[in-house]
């Protein structure tokens, strides 16, 4: 009896001694990597913050650690992420990773250092998730699954609410966004046009390539809006950035088919800031490109490495409220976050 109130009061010791060794959120910064482009004596535009490839980067060493699995047992490694593909945040501070080789749903929650799986909606195990988008009015998550040909609807934890397609269904779905209204936008990257539904479900309208003679667009993998509602569609066989009005005519086009900076030749991941700022990543050069609104090319960094700042086929960006931008480093298995500087 004795002996086991010793061990007990042993644990609680140990266990109180971790308690504190959680200090609030994860910070963004990495305070051991200083890093900006373009560099002195430019002005610097984009700031590295941190990367993220799982539970081992939300928690904080502590000499007990080792003591507590000695008394406790080691525990039972969470996975981390495999494949990246695709990246979005919410307000709140959690982020949201389609993981499209693991077959897997990542929510990384910066505020209370944990991170959630999901690999099961409505019976149906995920077998391509490749877009993820969050609607913050309304405390809603879309999920983009290729191989099901359907968009996944959840709420903030995580809980599946139902499932969209249009009438005939999806090809392929891929890129994701959501415009000022609460409109979702779906680019169906076999359908060769982008589908937009009202907050409602409803299907509100299709947008096809106002380039391409046949109206279609040759592949549309993402989709992102403007700060005036503008309709950006990154058509990745046609090596360009379609630019559209919110009813879908033409304003112009960013890119074209090169191996020079301002050229685009595997481009995987879109996104705009709220400045106008278009970024578009790119796996043949594994750097990611700034375009302004009328195709300018305005910068770019990058390039292969795992190194912060380098990446390993860089895919789906996300710019969030508060100007960080995220890509996913796909092969490089990690998130990373950067802050823009206007």
């Amino acid at each position: 009896m004795i002996r086991n109130l010793f061990f007990l009061f042993l644990c609680l010791i140990i266990l109180s001694g971790c308690a504190g060794s959680i200090s609030g959120p994860l910070a963004w910064q990495d305070e051991a990597v200083d890093l900006v482009w373009p560099e002195s004596p430019d002005q610097p535009r984009v700031r590295y913050l941190r990367s993220l490839s799982g539970p081992e980067d939300f928690k904080e060493k502590t000499k007990t650690s080792g003591g507590l699995s000695w008394l406790l047992g080691e525990q039972q490694e969470e996975p981390s992420l495999v494949s990246p593909y695709a990246v979005a945040s919410s307000r709140t501070g959690a982020g949201w990773v389609a993981d499209n080789v693991a077959g897997m749903l990542y929510r990384l929650d910066m505020n209370r250092r944990k991170v959630d799986y999901f690999q099961n909606f409505s019976g149906l195990n995920l077998v391509s998730p490749s877009r993820v988008a969050v609607d913050d009015e309304r405390q809603r998550v879309f999920l983009a699954d290729a191989a099901h040909r359907q968009i996944f609807v959840l709420d903030a934890e995580g809980n599946y609410l139902t499932s969209w397609a249009p009438p005939g269904g999806f090809e392929r779905p891929a890129g994701l966004a959501i415009d000022p209204t609460g409109r979702l936008l779906v680019a169906d990257a076999a359908g060769g046009a982008v589908y937009i539904f009202n907050p409602e479900r409803t299907l509100s309208s299709k947008i096809q390539s106002q380039v391409n003679p046949d109206g279609r667009f040759t592949r549309p993998l993402n989709v992102a809006v403007g700060p005036n509602g503008e309709i950006l569609v990154l058509d990745a066989f046609s090596f360009r950035v379609e630019v559209l009005d919110a009813q879908g005519e033409l304003l112009g086009t960013i890119g074209e088919l090169g191996d020079a900076a301002g050229y685009m030749a595997r481009p995987k991941g879109l996104a705009v800031d709220q400045n106008g700022h278009v970024f578009v990543s790119d796996s043949a050069f594994d750097n990611i490109q700034v375009f302004d609104m009328a195709g300018n090319l305005l910068m770019f960094w990058g390039g292969a490495g795992r190194q912060p700042g380098q990446f390993n086929l860089p895919a789906g960006l996300f710019v969030d409220h508060a100007g960080r931008l995220f890509v996913a480093d796909s092969y490089n298995h990690r998130i990373q976050a950067f802050q823009l500087l206007h």
